[in-house]
């Protein structure tokens, strides 16, 4: 479903900038290097952690989760293929967030330089092969030339990650410990030399609110998802409130920042019930206040219930509340009338016997005749009025 639209900002701003420098450490105590001779280099990377804001202005928007925590470098040979060094785990600096690499390369000879930075905790044992997690930030460069060279030119990591960011144009609120998600196809295994040679999956991004919040205009942004994408347009999963929608083609593209606007409130209509929301929603209806006992009349392991036929719409209301669609019934259908498969294996399916003597609809969840409605009036004061659920909804509407 295409409902929000989205706005991108491409940033220029450099994310790392690096001057390099190296110590004059001959090992025939000369002051020039000679071609071929060992040589330890001291690399140095700064970086930039302040975004652009809107098109025209400079405002900071960075926070804590948009630094990296730690920064790595590796050499290859000339041709990038084989290894010379192992990935060097820069040393910080406490006074400026720099991050030093020293190791020793053969002077005027060319080599691969691989960077990475990131706020993960994983293992990294080749920038060729860096394990990434949808949701951390990221930041890469590649390069080519003499130590000597190299050094000289002011090294500059970009972003490998597009930010997402998701604004409400509707009132909305979360209580503490719930949760929004972002699914898309992202790196799972980076290559630092090879980006577009990277590891594409599925990866879902994941923010848990720890206190209840409150999102008006004066506040829109709901919540900020990192993703390694491959360059292209793609679909997006939104998850909020247990709900969902697809956004179709969201250009993600690494180092942009990428706003996702729209009605995010759970009052929307374009958003659909996740299998989640669903039992939610049908154990609300559907259970006593005790939350283990059901409603209805237990027979033959099935909770039945009586609603009069002219009365059908209350029933068609309640199941459009638990599936957050609108839903109709057509009574004179035979079999199967109403069906819905939530996240691929979770189904709510509706049978109708609309035979004189029966007139019946069998409520199935995952194919488990749960819940039965007959409109016949024979079974009045048989089976539990269906009353007992659907006045629920308005209690929730209130």
């Amino acid at each position: 479903m295409k409902h929000l639209k989205y706005i991108f900002t491409t940033f220029a701003v450099a994310l790392f900038a690096a001057s390099c420098s190296q110590d004059e450490l001959l090992e025939d105590g000369g002051d020039t290097p000679v071609t071929g001779q060992t040589q330890t280099y001291t690399f140095t990377v700064s970086p930039d952690i302040v975004m652009e804001g809107e098109a025209g202005t400079r405002t900071p928007t960075a926070t804590t989760d948009d630094q990296p925590t730690r920064c790595f470098m590796q050499v290859y040979d000339a041709a990038g293929v084989a290894q010379v060094t192992g990935p060097i785990a820069g040393t910080p600096s406490n006074d400026n967030g720099d991050y030093t690499f020293t190791t020793k390369l053969f002077s005027n000879t060319e080599y691969t330089y691989l960077f990475w930075a990131d706020n993960a905790n994983v293992e990294v044992a080749d920038l060729k092969a860096v394990p990434y997690t949808a949701g951390t930030v990221a930041f890469s460069y590649r390069t080519k030339g003499t130590p000597e060279n190299v050094a000289k030119t002011t090294v500059s990591l970009k972003h490998a990650v597009t930010k997402l960011t998701l604004q409400t144009t509707t009132e909305t609120s979360v209580k503490a410990d719930e949760d929004v998600r972002v699914t898309a196809s992202c790196a799972s295994s980076y290559n630092v030399a090879a980006p577009a040679s990277s590891t594409f999956s599925s990866q879902t991004a994941e923010k848990v609110f720890e206190a209840a919040t409150d999102f008006t205009g004066e506040n829109p942004e709901v919540a900020s998802f990192y993703f390694i994408p491959r360059d292209e347009e793609q679909d997006v999963d939104v998850e909020f409130h247990l709900l969902k929608q697809t956004i179709e083609s969201v250009p993600l593209v690494a180092n942009i920042h990428v706003y996702l606007q729209g009605d995010l409130s759970e009052d929307n209509p374009k958003w659909g019930a996740t299998s989640e929301y669903a039992q939610k929603q049908i154990n609300y209806f559907f259970k006593q206040k005790d939350g283990t006992t059901s409603e209805g009349t237990l027979v033959d392991g099935v909770y039945r219930f009586y609603l009069p036929e002219e009365k059908i719409t209350d029933l068609e209301a309640v199941l459009s509340a638990i599936l957050h669609k609108n839903v109709k019934l057509d009574l004179t259908g035979i079999y199967i009338i109403f069906e819905e498969v939530l996240d691929n294996d979770y189904t709510f399916t509706i049978k109708n016997n609309p035979v004189s003597t029966i007139k019946c609809l069998d409520i199935l969840i995952n194919n488990n005749k749960t819940y039965a409605v007959y409109y016949n009036p024979m079974y009045d004061g048989s089976y539990a009025n269906f009353s007992v659920v659907s006045d629920k909804l308005k209690n929730q509407t209130e």
